[in-house]
């Protein structure tokens, strides 16, 4: 079944987990790093719901969660912006670097420490952009 964004955010997450970790190019990217991501998606024009967080944690090479999650939890990376920016980016129509330099979304944490990972960051992006999705708005 085809997750709607934001109503499935969990059910999406859960494939973004499955596609994570079939992506052999991700699991050597992300070999040794061990890290938490935080996104959220906040309403906007399009969208005038809830916001919606999801943590996706990474442990060697593995996705070994990806859902919803306490928006006071402790993350090492996040990444916030309105859902129109993510429907983009999971679109891509913007790239992730872009987005981020250029305002559509906001950044929390080492850029440092994500740069020496860009390739598993960019697998993750690209597993989340192979999730088949439907948007809501």
């Amino acid at each position: 079944m085809t997750p709607t964004l934001p109503g499935d955010a969990d059910e999406w997450a859960d494939q973004l987990q499955a596609k994570l970790n079939d992506r052999e190019a991700f699991t050597e990217a992300a070999a040794g790093f061990d890290a938490t991501f935080r996104f959220d998606i906040l309403p906007d024009e399009r969208y005038d719901g809830n916001p919606i967080t999801l943590t996706v944690v990474i442990t060697d090479g593995a996705c070994v969660a990806a859902r919803g999650s306490d928006p006071n939890a402790e993350y090492d990376f996040g990444l916030r912006g309105p859902y129109a920016a993510w429907v983009d980016l999971l679109e891509d129509e913007i790239e992730v670097t872009e987005a981020v330099m250029g305002g559509a979304f906001e950044f929390e944490g080492s850029e440092m420490r994500l740069l020496n990972r860009r390739e598993a960051v960019t697998e993750l992006v690209r597993a989340a952009q192979s999730v088949d999705t439907e948007y809501a708005y």
